[in-house]
C-alpha cells in the first residue's frame, strides 16, 4: 500500500503517518510519500506516474505553501489533480478551521472521498475512516455536514419560492403552470431553475428533488 501524506505541519504529518500504520498494520508493506508543500506533492505524484505507479490513499492538508508555477494553490487543487491522473487513489482532505463557504466549495466542487476538520476525530475514529475509504466508502465529519447543510439552506433554499419550484417540478408541473402558481413570469421561473440546476450540478428537471434530498436540503413549504 502506498499513502501520500501532504501537510506543512511536521507534527501533524508524523501523527497521520503513525495512525495510518496502525490502521493498515495487516499490510505486508506500506510506503509513505511525505510532502510539506504543493510543489513537492505534485512532483512526487508525477514521479510515481512516470514509474506507472499510483497512490492508494492521499491525505491532504488544504492550506499549504502553493506551487505557483503550476497554479496549484492548495490541497484541494492537489486533490483535483490526483482525481484526474490517479482516479483509483482515495482522497481525504484533513483541514484546519475554514470559512463555511470554503468548506462548501471543497465539498461540492472538489468532492474528495472524505472531508474532515483536524479537530473532528480522535485517533480511533480516524483509523476507522481511512479503513472505510480504502474499502470504497465516503465520509464527511459531522461539523462539515452541519456547515454544508446550513449553507445550502441559507444560500439556495431559504427562499420559499425556490423550494416551491422544486416541489412543483417533482409533481410534474410545467413551466407555464409553475409561473401561474407563483405569479411569476416564465422567464423568471426558468432563470431560477437554471440557478438551482447549476448549484445542484445537474442538467435535467427530474433530478432536482432527488438531489436536493440527497444533500439534506430543507424543502418544506409553509402552509
Amino acid at each position: 500500500m502506498t499513502i501520500l501524506i501532504a501537510d506543512d505541519h511536521k507534527n501533524m504529518l508524523n501523527s497521520i503517518k503513525l495512525i495510518s500504520e496502525f490502521a493498515f498494520e495487516c499490510e505486508q508493506e506500506i510506503t509513505f510519500v511525505e510532502c510539506t508543500n504543493c510543489q513537492d506533492a505534485i512532483e512526487k505524484t508525477d514521479y510515481f506516474l512516470s514509474k506507472k505507479r499510483s497512490f492508494d490513499l492521499a491525505i491532504l492538508d488544504y492550506m499549504m505553501p502553493p506551487y505557483f508555477e503550476k497554479n496549484i494553490l492548495n490541497g484541494g487543487e492537489i486533490c483535483l489533480y490526483l482525481q484526474k491522473v490517479m482516479p483509483s487513489c482515495k482522497t481525504l482532505i484533513n483541514t484546519g478551521l475554514l470559512e463555511d463557504f470554503v468548506l462548501f466549495e471543497i465539498d461540492q466542487k472538489i468532492k474528495p472521498d472524505a472531508l474532515i476538520l483536524k479537530s473532528d476525530l480522535d485517533a480511533d475514529q480516524f483509523i476507522e475512516v481511512i479503513r472505510d475509504l480504502i474499502s470504497g466508502k465516503k465520509f464527511r465529519s459531522q461539523y462539515v455536514l452541519d456547515k454544508v447543510s446550513k449553507l445550502w439552506e441559507s444560500e439556495i433554499f431559504i427562499n420559499e419560492q425556490n423550494r416551491l419550484i422544486v416541489l412543483l417540478i417533482s409533481k410534474g408541473f410545467k413551466i407555464k403552470e409553475i409561473a401561474q402558481e407563483l405569479a411569476l413570469s416564465e422567464t423568471a421561473i426558468n432563470k431560477r431553475i437554471l440557478k438551482i440546476k447549476k448549484t445542484l450540478d445537474i442538467t435535467d428537471d427530474t433530478s432536482i428533488l432527488k438531489e436536493a434530498k440527497k444533500k439534506r436540503l430543507y424543502l418544506e413549504v409553509k402552509s
